[in-house]
């Protein structure tokens, strides 16, 4: 019996040693003969290699990471115009079926009717409760009022920094969080030789549409739009020049080198005429 015990004793460290002596070897091999693994495997960076992997990653983050969010803001504004240019052509849409044309609205006397003649807060208010209220869904309505007394005081300029005038619009927000102010759109109808304005009026009722709501940087042509309904026609659609019929026109003129300040409104029409795109020439930046 002990003779059995002590054949097993020297059976089992035969083979322990064997396998230490096959591990040695194996980790010789892996070293590359004199240094063991681990002390091979444990050399890291140099700080130098590393400042340098840190740089490069920075430059190229600096290069692309401003272009891809140049892309998803672009992509992201023309998403929400487009979504409330449908929502309220629909809304006007579905007040025709109901109250007919839009030339039969009671509305035509507002063009060429001179500035101030008018009461543009009992004409806005029903208009909006009569055409567009029962059509299209709002998250919140501020009434008529001037946008600095708006619950998050409101102004917007155009690309030159200038502010424009803040006048009182008919303030309500869609149920995608665009804020849209109603008003009486003016313009001249007779000037001098001088190009001075003998005749200024009422021309149509317009949209004013920021994109993202209260957020900056509430500026025509990057978040602000504007939308006009022809009062004496069937026609609703982006702020636009009948004399224009060109995309180089529109293009011209939202870069600004046309015209006056109004031109920035028809930013718009050129998103529009572009397939709902921001092309590369638009004056994004």
């Amino acid at each position: 019996m002990i003779f059995i015990v002590k054949i097993k004793i020297n059976w089992y460290n035969k083979n322990i040693k064997k396998r230490r002596k096959v591990w040695k070897i194996k980790s010789l091999e892996m070293s590359g003969g004199g240094t063991t693994l681990l002390s091979r495997y444990s050399k890291g960076f140099t700080l130098a290699e590393v400042l340098i992997t840190l740089g490069i990653i920075g430059i190229v983050a600096a290069m692309t990471i401003p272009t891809l969010i140049s892309n998803y803001t672009k992509k992201e504004t023309v998403s929400k115009l487009k979504q409330s240019y449908s929502i309220l052509a629909q809304a006007i849409t579905r007040a025709q079926v109901d109250n007919g044309d839009i030339s039969n609205w009671g509305l035509a006397y507002i063009y060429e009717s001179s500035v101030g003649s008018l009461d543009p807060k009992e004409i806005l208010t029903n208009f909006f409760n009569t055409y567009l209220k029962p059509y299209v869904k709002v998250s919140e309505v501020y009434g008529y009022k001037n946008p600095i007394l708006l619950p998050r005081p409101y102004s917007h300029s155009i690309p030159n920094d200038t502010v424009v005038r803040q006048s009182a619009l008919y303030w309500f927000t869609l149920s995608n969080n665009v804020l849209v102010g109603i008003g009486l759109g003016t313009g001249c109808f007779e000037r001098d030789n001088d190009g001075n304005c003998l005749k200024h009026g009422y021309t149509n009722i317009m949209f004013k549409t920021d994109v993202n709501g209260f957020n900056s940087p509430n500026i025509i042509g990057k978040d602000v739009f504007l939308m006009t309904l022809d009062v004496r026609a069937n026609k609703f659609g982006f702020y636009q020049y009948s004399s224009y019929t060109s995309r180089n026109q529109y293009l011209r003129a939202c870069r600004g080198e046309v015209g006056d300040d109004d031109v920035y409104n028809l930013c718009g029409q050129l998103i529009f005429l572009d397939g709902w795109e921001i092309k590369d020439d638009y004056p994004w930046l």
